[in-house]
């Protein structure tokens, strides 16, 4: 599941009662598309109050909504960060981030709750392909005069894409002048795997048809212009 906000704070509260006597103030909730956390409490500033003490302030509670997670996973992600913020509302020192504080807290609430909160949570393959952030990459498709279909990856620059389109057309043209360039933008992961460059080099694809373009976004190139022509199927932005 993705939580909303309203789920999040329905959950903080019944946990507030429940495992930490109700002492939490509440605190805004954020949501996250940071490949980096599932969850995390932050606060703004510190203030410095009597005897030059400093004091936590403006705490927020940021969870993830990148990665779609069983709802066991988000609710002992809300109960995680909690206990961060308990320890900081209480300005107590723990040995680490994950110190002794944290695992007795966190030892109580699953004993107690039946909960099952840990230090981090390992995703599985599905969830880590969810939190990569993906590239989006200019490919050029190449169907030359003898018949053999090439891909180019080509840096992003519109004076590299003008630069390679231009010396393409001479290179890889030929005196028949059959050969035809057709340019996309496309976040695919089959991209991922050539490099990019702005080098006279083509990569031949045996089975052009297995090029995944379907939800690419076409290029419009001429010799002095780039411009992008969206998929309406595809969110995607250059």
């Amino acid at each position: 599941m993705r939580p909303t906000i309203e789920y999040i704070q329905t959950r903080f509260d019944e946990y507030n009662t429940r495992f930490f006597g109700g002492t939490l103030p509440p605190l805004p909730v954020k949501l996250s598309h940071a490949k980096g956390f599932l969850g995390k409490v932050t606060f703004t500033r510190r203030r410095r109050g009597l005897f030059g003490r400093y004091h936590n302030e403006d705490f927020v509670l940021r969870i993830n909504v990148r990665i779609d997670l069983p709802e066991t996973v988000v609710e002992d992600t809300i109960l995680h960060e909690m206990i961060h913020y308990y320890i900081a509302v209480n300005e107590w020192h723990d040995t680490s981030t994950h110190g002794e504080l944290f695992r007795r807290e966190m030892a109580r609430i699953n004993q107690t709750g039946g909960r099952h909160i840990t230090i981090s949570h390992r995703l599985n393959e599905e969830e880590q392909a969810q939190a990569q952030v993906r590239k989006g990459r200019i490919v050029a498709v190449l169907h030359l005069s003898d018949g053999r279909t090439g891909i180019k990856i080509v840096p992003k620059q519109i004076r590299h894409i003008l630069y390679w389109h231009q010396k393409a057309t001479r290179v890889f043209g030929g005196r028949d002048g059959q050969a035809s360039i057709e340019w996309y933008y496309t976040a695919h992961p089959f991209f991922a795997n050539y490099p990019s460059s702005i080098a006279m080099k083509v990569y031949i694809i045996e089975k052009p048809d297995t090029i995944p373009l379907d939800d690419a976004h076409r290029l419009l190139v001429t010799d002095r212009q780039v411009r992008l022509q969206k998929n309406p199927n595809n969110s995607l932005k250059w």
